[in-house]
C-alpha cells in the first residue's frame, strides 16, 4: 500500500482449492515478487499506516463480497471467500492492535472517494470483464499492502502496530501470490 489512503485505490479461514493453495507463485511477467516489494518498501508514518490499512482492508472485504455476486468463475469465488475470511480476521486484529497502541489516531469512516469509484465500477461489471478487473484491483491492492505492511514492520514507530504489521505481512504476501496465480493466462 502507499502512504495515503487514496494512493492504494488509484492503483489498485477456509482452505483453498488445490489449484489456489500455492505459495510463492511466480508473478506474471513484469510484476514484482512479494519479496521484492517488501525489500523496496519505505516506512510510512503511523497515521498513514493506520488510515491506509483500515480503508484498504475494508475495501478488500467489500469488493470480494461484490465478487460473490458478480462472478461465476469458481476460482474467483473461492479467492473472494478467502479474502472475506482473512481480511475480516485481519480487521479484528487491527482494531485490537489499534486499541492497545495508544496511537490516538482514529481512521476516517468509509472507504474514501478513490475506493468508492473503483467499487462502483466493479459493481457495474459482470462475467469475464468483472473477473479481470477484480483480479487486477486485488493484485494492485495486495502489492501496495505488501509495501505498506513491510515498511511499517521494518521501521514503524509504534511497537504494537509494528508487531501487528509483522504478523500480518505473510498473510498479505500469500494473498498476492494467489492474485498472481489467478492472473496467469490459462495454458
Amino acid at each position: 500500500m502507499a502512504s495515503a489512503p487514496g494512493a492504494l485505490a488509484q492503483t489498485m479461514a477456509p482452505t483453498m482449492a488445490p489449484t489456489m493453495a500455492m505459495t510463492h507463485a511466480a508473478p506474471p511477467a513484469g510484476q514484482p515478487t512479494p519479496a521484492a516489494l517488501a525489500a523496496a518498501a519505505t516506512v510510512p508514518s503511523t497515521k498513514a499506516f493506520i488510515e491506509t490499512a483500515a480503508a484498504a482492508n475494508q475495501f478488500e472485504i467489500v469488493t470480494s463480497q461484490v465478487a460473490l455476486q458478480n462472478s461465476k468463475n469458481r476460482k474467483v469465488r473461492v479467492f473472494a471467500r478467502k479474502m472475506i475470511s482473512d481480511h475480516t480476521k485481519i480487521g479484528k486484529g487491527f482494531v485490537a492492535a489499534l486499541g492497545k497502541s495508544n496511537a490516538g489516531i482514529t481512521p476516517p469512516p468509509g472507504l474514501g472517494a478513490d475506493f468508492d469509484a473503483i467499487l462502483a465500477r466493479l459493481k457495474s461489471e459482470k462475467g469475464a470483464a468483472f473477473d479481470a478487473d477484480y483480479i487486477a484491483v486485488q493484485t494492485k491492492g495486495h502489492q501496495d499492502a505488501v509495501g505498506l505492511f513491510a515498511g511499517y514492520a521494518k521501521g514503524g514507530d509504534n511497537p504494537v502496530l509494528q508487531a501487528f504489521a509483522k504478523k500480518t505481512l505473510p498473510i498479505i504476501q500469500m494473498h498476492l501470490d494467489m492474485c498472481y496465480a489467478l492472473a496467469k493466462p490459462k495454458a
